[in-house]
C-alpha cells in the first residue's frame, strides 16, 4: 500500500487542478466535523488497509493508516459509497455480481459505511476475462423479435456458454463484463437478465448502455434509477492484477418529457458529474499502469468518427487517459467488430497510446434475431488472457444456437464465401471479424496461387445481406440493414480453381486458416 500512495501523490500533482485534491471542498480528513461519509476498510482479520480508494460517486480518497476515511458528500445527490478493491484482494461475488459498494438511504444526513476485504490466497496476475455487449433482451413478444429467435432465448445462450467456458477455466479467475444495453428499454426485464448470471461463481460487471436508462424521464439522474436499483453504481473501478479497470456510463440522456418522439432521446460523452468522477479515480492510479476503459459507446475511434474530439468532455477525458502507457478501450453499442490501433493505423497517431475495441452484439444482428450479426460476426463475445501486463485475445462463437450445438470451435475467427455465391462478382471472399492493423496479412492459396495476399476493402457481409434481404421481404418492409465494415478481404481466384484455403495469424501469433469448396 505505500507504493500505492506514493503513485497517488504523484499522480494527485498532475491531475490536481482538473480533479481536485485535498484543497478541493468535499475533501475532509477523518474526524473533520463536517464528513457526512465516514467508515474503516479492513481485511478479514480485522486489520486496517491503508490506501484503498473509496468514493461516493463523485469524490474520492485514501484510506488513511487505521484505514479510516471520510467524505463531506452532498448526500441530496449522492447514491453510493463504493471502493475501488485492490490487486491484493478478492472481488466478492453474490448472485453473479461484484460486491464493493453499499446504497445511501435516501433522505440521509450522515451515513458509516464499512468495508471488510477477502485477501486473496495467492496472487492473481493472470486471470481471463469473458466480455459480452448489447445482450438487449426484450419480451417474447415483442414485434420484431419473432423472426429467429427470442432475444431471451440467445441470451440464454450467452449466459450457458459463459458458464461452460469459465468452468473449462480451472488455473485462473474468471471474469466477466457486459457493455451496456442488457435490456432493451423494458426496465421490467432487468430481473430477467439478473436471473440469468444469478448462478455464475464469477462476477459481472456491467456497463449502462442508452436502452438500460428509463426513456421517458426528464433528467439523465432519473434515466439511471432502474440500473442502480438492480446493479449498483454506473461509475466505479477495479484493480486486477497490474491492470486498472474502469467502468463509466458515457450516455447522456435528454429531457425525454417535453415530447413523445423524443423519447429514449440522449447525447454521447461523459457528463460534468462523470467526469469529475473520472478524474478524482484517476488521480490515484499508479502512472505507469495499463488502463482498461469500458463504456456502452466507443469513447475512441469508431467507423467514420471520433468521439474523442466530438463527445462531451471528448478532448478532456481524451487528454487525461494519454497519460498513461497503454489504454484499451472497450465498447459496445454500434453491434459490430471494429479495432482500431491508433500506432498502428496512422502515420502520425493522434492517440498513440490508445487503441479502440468495439465488439459485436453478442445476441445477433438487433431485430432479426440471427446467428450473426450485422457484419456477419457470429454470436458471441471476447475472451480476454491477461498475464501480467501482457493482453490478448479471441472471439469467441457460441457453441449453442437456441440451445442447439452450433458446431462452431475456438478457430472459427473468419467466414469464406465462394465467387458467385453471395456477391455479384468473381471475387472470393472472407470476413475475418477480429482483424485489425497489427494482424498479419490474409493470405489466400488456391490450385494456381500460392500464399497471394488478399486486398482488404470496405464491404458488407454477403451472408447477412442475403438474410436481410429475404426477411426484408417476409414482412415487406425494409428493417434489417447490413453494415459496410472493414474486416472484408477478397482476391480473384485462379480460373478453373474448385477449393482455395485462406489463412492468417492474429497480433498474437495464433494461426487461423478455413478451406472452401464450391
Amino acid at each position: 500500500m505505500v507504493r500505492k500512495l506514493v503513485f497517488a501523490i504523484l499522480a494527485g500533482w498532475l491531475l490536481l487542478t482538473a480533479c481536485g485534491g485535498k484543497d478541493t471542498p468535499g475533501y475532509t480528513a477523518p474526524g473533520s466535523g463536517d464528513a457526512t461519509v465516514t467508515g474503516k476498510v479492513v481485511d478479514q482479520r480485522g486489520l486496517p488497509v491503508e490506501g484503498v480508494v473509496v468514493s461516493d460517486g463523485m469524490l474520492t480518497t485514501l484510506t488513511d493508516e487505521g484505514g479510516n476515511y471520510a467524505l463531506a458528500s452532498d448526500l441530496s445527490k449522492r447514491r453510493f459509497v463504493q471502493v475501488t478493491i485492490p490487486a491484493e484482494y478478492e472481488i466478492p461475488v453474490k448472485d453473479g455480481l461484484p460486491q464493493f459498494w453499499q446504497r445511501i438511504p435516501e433522505g440521509s444526513t450522515k451515513v458509516k459505511a464499512d468495508f471488510t476485504l477477502q485477501t486473496r490466497r495467492k496472487a492473481a496476475s493472470r486471470y481471463t476475462i469473458l466480455m459480452t455487449a448489447d445482450p438487449q433482451i426484450r419480451s417474447r413478444n415483442a414485434g420484431f423479435d419473432k423472426f429467429a429467435y427470442h432475444s431471451i432465448d440467445m441470451y440464454e445462450d450467452m449466459c450457458r456458454d459463459l458458464r461452460e467456458t469459465a468452468a473449462s477455466i480451472t488455473d485462473r479467475p474468471v471474469y466477466s463484463i457486459c457493455l451496456g444495453d442488457l435490456v432493451h428499454n423494458d426496465m421490467s426485464l432487468y430481473p430477467t437478465y439478473c436471473a440469468g448470471i444469478a448462478d455464475f461463481d464469477f462476477p459481472v460487471f456491467n456497463v449502462i448502455g442508452n436502452h438500460d436508462h428509463v426513456q421517458d424521464v426528464a433528467t439523465d439522474r432519473e434515466a439511471v434509477a432502474k440500473f442502480e436499483e438492480y446493479l449498483g453504481p454506473t461509475c466505479y473501478s477495479v484493480e486486477l492484477g497490474a491492470l486498472h479497470f474502469i467502468f463509466l456510463d458515457n450516455i447522456i440522456m435528454k429531457n425525454n418529457t417535453l415530447d413523445p418522439n423524443n423519447t429514449g432521446a440522449y447525447s454521447d460523452g461523459l457528463s460534468d458529474e462523470v467526469y469529475s468522477w473520472l478524474c478524482n479515480d484517476l488521480k490515484y492510479v499508479d502512472p505507469g499502469k495499463t488502463v482498461m476503459v469500458c463504456a456502452h459507446s466507443s469513447m475512441f475511434r469508431k467507423p467514420g468518427s471520433e468521439p474523442a474530439e466530438k463527445d462531451k468532455h471528448g478532448p478532456d477525458y481524451a487528454s487525461r487517459l494519454s497519460q498513461f502507457p497503454c489504454v484499451h478501450t472497450w465498447a459496445g453499442h454500434s453491434h459490430i467488430n471494429f479495432n482500431y490501433a491508433y500506432s498502428a493505423e496512422e502515420l502520425s497517431a493522434k492517440f498513440p497510446h490508445v487503441e479502440s475495441h468495439i465488439l459485436a452484439r453478442s445476441t445477433g444482428a438487433l431485430w432479426l434475431n440471427e446467428r450473426i450479426s450485422t457484419d456477419g460476426t457470429p454470436r458471441g463475445y471476447l475472451v480476454i488472457d491477461v498475464d501480467g501486463e501482457a493482453i490478448s485475445w479471441y472471439y469467441k462463437p457460441y457453441a449453442y444456437e437456441n440451445d442447439v450445438p452450433s458446431g462452431l470451435e475456438h478457430d472459427h475467427q473468419m467466414q469464406a464465401y465462394a465467387p458467385g455465391a453471395y456477391y455479384d462478382d468473381s471475387y472470393f471472399y472472407v470476413n475475418v471479424w477480429g482483424y485489425d492493423a497489427r494482424w498479419g496479412d490474409v493470405r489466400y492459396t488456391d490450385s494456381g496461387k500460392q500464399g497471394e495476399k488478399m486486398a482488404r476493402l470496405a464491404a458488407y457481409d454477403g451472408n447477412f445481406v442475403q438474410m436481410a434481404a429475404y426477411y426484408n421481404s417476409v414482412q415487406d418492409k425494409a428493417t434489417f440493414e447490413p453494415f459496410k465494415t472493414t474486416h472484408i478481404f477478397r482476391i480473384l481466384p485462379t480460373a478453373g480453381a474448385t477449393s482455395a484455403t485462406v489463412d492468417v495469424t492474429d497480433r498474437f501469433g495464433e494461426h487461423y486458416t478455413t478451406t472452401l469448396e464450391w
